[in-house]
């Protein structure tokens, strides 16, 4: 699900979008629209959600809002953030600064049996790694409307961010990890509204990583044999240029007819290197690589609307996408349709088919090894391309309060990370690959309850059938199927009647699942929310718990002549305490983040 806001992608979190809607009045909402496949002109696809805010231009108001708090998982972290917000007639100014400062914690542990030549060891480790870091973010934006449907729109955005990591493993296998990264980004985003219906946007990010690191350590098969050790020292660094602009008109016809068109075009400037030396400063060639490529991609598309009659609508556009770099140079097209039919005030019936690609990190395209441990190798994959899927849904909504949907989606060359022991030595491969497919075919029922003023939320079951698809994931090909359900909601409990105090409960629960190889143990996670708010709305407090009974993923592959389980914990159970402040009736500005999706290692 993507948010846009006043027609504006975002990439917003899921946390991010649940804690600004709330902390959004409701005088400040417009109206919502739900979209089971979005319209090409928003230039997002799939499913989305526009939300419309009022404009405020031609008032004269001064407000913001101050936050500070602290978060405990097995160490501490401090956080602050403050926002102001002005506007001035025409003229309006929002800046934002965050201050993120402390330690976290993760855990993980790997269960083998390594097929090693033709015999079987076994091997098991435990890896603590605990992360110093300090981030700063900070943004200004600045708008004009110069008259109804007329508008400027500039904002810059900046983020300085220092991280220092140690690790630990013992086990069969005993080793030490240090590592020092930076991150600097910097993003100016301009859009400018007219009001015969076009509009023009550009975007400029600059991102740069350097980061150092030292592994030292040793394999153990046995007490008394070291089979294999590692003394190395890498530096890399990763530096991307991108630009944007997209060129955007709609027209409104007679008859309940809507035209829309335009054109993006995204250019990428990706200089990369990694270097690795030995303990004796000998150059590890699979370890040293560099690339200075340049991306390339240009979006084309057109669509119609058209209202029938006061309960039927119907939307649907084209897009045709080039996708251009030294490696692949293909054009894709992906269709988009939404139907919706109101048959009367308790039932109404969404179709809707959505189509987009996914393009693999800039750092995971790269031919160098990451040594991650003594043991786990993490590979590059110049020939990895980019994946499409085809997503199509019915859904039956009853009485405002009921919800049920059908859905297939279809992923051609997907891909995701998957690990491989190789047999000539002790070590595993992590490496991102394109399958063949990864389909999906479900039913996802839900629906809102509440009793009285003290109890309201929403339940949600989902039943999936997968179905993963490679002839060429190394020699160990795989075509795997699987019946998956989920179960989650959320309850938010009033707990005083004189006060806005609520407790709020969110559980998620997974059968066992798979993804490639991996078979993926069940899953239980629990969220929770203590909040309470002043009676003029200016003070608050929140308490939140984050995978309270701290939770692994547990996994599993066990395919042909694998053995290899692995537990991870790097959301460690955590409880944040925040306090908020708001002056000046403090109105929140959803905003656009920036993209770092394909950023940074």
């Amino acid at each position: 699900m993507t948010l846009i806001v006043n027609g504006q992608a975002t990439t917003l979190t899921q946390e991010q979008l649940a804690e600004r809607l709330k902390a959004m009045p409701a005088a400040q909402l417009a109206k919502v629209e739900v979209m089971l496949s979005a319209p090409a002109r928003y230039h997002v696809r799939g499913m989305a959600i526009n939300i419309v805010t009022k404009d405020y231009a031609g008032t004269n108001q001064l407000s913001g809002q101050i936050i500070g708090g602290m978060e405990q998982n097995k160490y501490a972290k401090g956080f602050g953030n403050m926002y102001l917000s002005m506007q001035r007639g025409k003229f309006g100014l929002d800046a934002q600064y965050k201050l993120v400062n402390g330690n976290s914690y993760g855990e993980s542990s790997r269960i083998a049996n390594h097929p090693l030549a033709n015999n079987r060891v076994h091997y098991t480790d435990e890896t603590g790694q605990k992360s110093f870091g300090i981030t700063h973010d900070y943004r200004l934006g600045m708008n004009y409307a110069f008259s109804k449907n007329h508008r400027l729109d500039v904002a810059y955005t900046g983020q300085w961010d220092k991280t220092s990591s140690n690790s630990h493993t013992t086990g069969s296998s005993n080793s030490g990890m240090h590592s020092d990264s930076h991150e600097y980004l910097q993003n100016v985003d301009a859009n400018y509204t007219l009001p015969f219906g076009l509009t023009l946007s550009g975007s400029y990010t600059y991102y740069r990583t350097p980061q150092q690191q030292t592994l030292d350590g040793t394999i153990h098969t046995d007490e008394n044999t070291t089979d294999m050790e590692r003394n190395l020292r890498s530096g890399s660094e990763q530096t991307i240029n991108k630009w944007m602009f997209t060129a955007d008109q709609t027209h409104s016809l007679a008859n309940g007819w809507g035209l829309s068109y335009g054109v993006k075009g995204q250019f990428t400037s990706n200089k990369s290197y990694q270097t690795t030396i030995d303990k004796d400063g000998s150059v590890l060639p699979d370890g040293t690589s560099s690339v200075d490529i340049n991306e390339r991609i240009w979006n084309m598309y057109a669509g119609f609307s058209k209202q029938i009659n006061k309960a039927v609508s119907v939307e649907a556009s084209v897009a045709a996408e080039q996708y251009h770099s030294p490696v692949w140079n293909k054009w894709r097209v992906y269709p988009t349709l939404n139907a919706l039919w109101n048959v009367n005030d308790n039932h109404l019936l969404n179709l809707s088919f959505s189509s987009d690609s996914e393009f693999p990190s800039y750092w995971s395209t790269m031919s160098n090894v990451f040594y991650a441990s003594t043991y786990t190798e993490i590979h590059g994959n110049p020939d990895l391309k980019p994946s499409s899927y085809y997503n199509v849904n019915l859904m039956w909504r009853i009485k405002r309060r009921y919800t049920l949907m059908a859905f297939a989606s279809l992923k051609p060359d997907y891909f995701v990370q998957l690990p491989y022991q190789t047999t000539d030595r002790m070590a595993v491969i992590m490496k991102e690959t394109n399958f063949d497919h990864s389909n999906s075919y479900g039913l996802q029922a839900s629906a809102i309850f509440n009793a009285g003023k003290w109890l309201n939320g929403n339940v949600f079951a989902v039943g999936t059938f997968k179905h993963d698809k490679s002839n060429h994931f190394f020699d160990l090909p795989f075509n795997r199927k699987k019946l998956s359900v989920i179960l989650g909601g959320t309850a938010s409990v009033k707990l005083c009647s004189t006060q806005d105090l609520r407790l709020i409960l969110n559980p998620f629960f997974q059968s066992k699942a798979i993804q490639g190889v991996y078979d993926i143990s069940p899953i239980f996670n629990m969220d929770a929310k203590l909040q309470w708010s002043s009676h003029d709305g200016k003070w608050g407090v929140r308490l939140n718990g984050s995978n309270i009974f701290n939770n692994r993923f547990d996994t599993r592959s066990v395919q042909d002549n694998q053995d290899y389980r692995m537990k991870v914990n790097y959301n460690w159970a955590s409880f944040t305490l925040a306090v908020i402040y708001k002056f000046g009736g403090y109105k929140e500005k959803t905003v656009k983040e920036v993209d770092t999706s394909r950023m940074g290692h």
